[in-house]
């Protein structure tokens, strides 16, 4: 039988990331004192004693909001609940009961799921009073929590499984696993259209997307499976501003995760705005994955919008030999995350990119390279000596990394380790990764 799956439905602010990151044992959730920093699903795994079991993370649900984004992230709520085993309302025992949560708890009566009210912040006297408010609500279970503290955590999975006692099996499969699959960061400034790119590869509306600019905050993870049987989990990320644009403190959280996103991807796909260009920050987010070791694949998204003749294609190709001079070879895709145009082509140059970041040459096919790249273009002398490279070695992949011995490794300048690479890249397909040379003073034998 399947893990169940626990959905955390509320209004904004009463805690439920802060649940959500208890009951999986981690900080995947971002928690501020700011209502409304979740804004999409975030899936998680939990272990109960040796009961497995999957949770979903929900925005705040807001039914007087009229919004446009508080609609949206009131769908997501209710799609969480259509999908859930079971459902946990959260409410704030300090506030005690508003409208909304009668509201919230009508609509959980009306969907028919197994349902638990986790009463939170109850650890004071005005929180422990304010539990029995909540009774009123007539429906499922009351069980007063404090997630912060961790107090009551117990009770409620205890009142979860006695109204879903499912077998849970230890092996499934879920989202939100590092191990599984190609780990990919859609990164990006903000509004460029990163949400809306992974609901297309998705299928489904899965993330909140807005035309209003940093409406991702969290870091999503979320698994995508292919029919062929590939799987991928695509990791949505906020908007990444210059620091002085950076004003609220829940971005500037946001800004840190997206940059942990990065550092922990196979592959980053950045996200352009192909009606705006490439701006300064579109180079600089660039950079922060090169520099984490990741593979690279360039999105101009909007590309309906953009004009897609001859001129325009051949204006985009000049902008991004001027904006990213050093990355020739990260592949380029042009698309619509809206109509869908193109957008078929991403997943299989991922996988290319994959592949790449995690190729091995064996250490005499390099030299045999090597051999024949110093003769079509010899080192130049430097201070009256002979500078020779006498062995190339990989010492690593992901991104792959190559040794040099020389007998004087500080006199390689770093144009003619760039040669090196380029006619490393022409020898081996190395597209979308990172190759890194270091040089070391020795032959094979030191």
């Amino acid at each position: 039988m399947s893990v169940p799956l626990i959905a955390l439905v509320g209004r904004p602010n009463v805690g439920k990331s802060t649940l959500f990151n208890r009951l999986t044992r981690t900080r995947a959730a971002l928690v501020d004192d700011l209502p409304g920093v979740t804004r999409d699903r975030q899936y998680g795994r939990g272990l109960w004693g040796e009961r497995h079991f999957r949770i979903v993370d929900t925005g705040g649900f807001q039914e007087s909001s009229s919004e446009p984004l508080a609609q949206d992230i009131r769908q997501q709520a209710m799609v969480a609940v259509e999908e859930a085993d079971a459902v946990v309302l959260v409410v704030d025992g300090v506030a005690g009961m508003l409208p909304d949560d009668q509201v919230i708890a009508g609509l959980l009566r009306q969907a028919g799921k197994p349902l638990v009210i986790a009463v939170n912040k109850s650890e004071g006297r005005l929180g422990s009073e304010g539990v029995w408010d909540f009774f009123a609500l007539g429906a499922g279970t009351v069980v007063a929590i404090a997630a912060t503290h961790g107090q009551g955590i117990d009770d409620l999975l205890t009142a979860v499984f006695a109204a879903l006692p499912v077998a849970p099996h230890p092996d499934a499969l879920v989202a939100g696993d590092p191990e599984v699959g190609l780990r990919v960061a859609v990164i990006g400034c903000p509004n460029a259209g990163k949400s809306s790119l992974i609901n297309r590869l998705l299928g489904e509306e899965r993330l909140v997307s807005s035309a209003i600019p940093g409406t991702t905050r969290d870091t999503i993870d979320t698994l995508l499976t292919t029919p062929q049987g590939r799987t991928y989990v695509l990791v949505d990320t906020a908007g990444l501003r210059r620091k002085s644009r950076v004003t609220q403190r829940v971005e500037s959280f946001s800004a840190l995760a997206a940059l942990k996103a990065i550092d922990r991807a196979d592959v980053a796909v950045l996200v352009l705005d192909g009606v705006r260009g490439v701006t300064d920050q579109d180079q600089r987010v660039a950079g922060y994955a090169v520099d984490a070791g990741c593979g690279l694949v360039m999105v101009v998204n909007k590309w309906d919008l953009a004009g897609r003749e001859p001129k325009a294609v051949e204006q985009c190709k000049d902008q991004f030999e001027q904006s990213f001079p050093h990355l020739e070879h990260v592949p380029v895709l042009r698309l619509s995350a809206q109509s869908g145009r193109g957008v078929e082509r991403l997943l299989p140059t991922l996988d290319k990119v994959g592949l790449a970041c995690r190729q091995r040459i064996s250490t005499g096919i390099l030299n045999r390279w090597l051999a024949e790249t110093l003769v079509r273009h010899p080192l130049p002398r430097s201070a009256g000596h002979s500078v020779k490279i006498r062995y190339i070695s990989q010492v690593s992949v992901a991104p792959p990394t190559f040794l040099l011995f020389s007998n004087h490794p500080e006199e390689i300048h770093a144009t003619y380790r760039r040669y090196l690479e380029n006619r490393l890249r022409e020898a081996f397909d190395f597209s979308g990764t990172p190759v890194r040379m270091l040089c070391r003073k020795g032959s094979s034998n030191t």
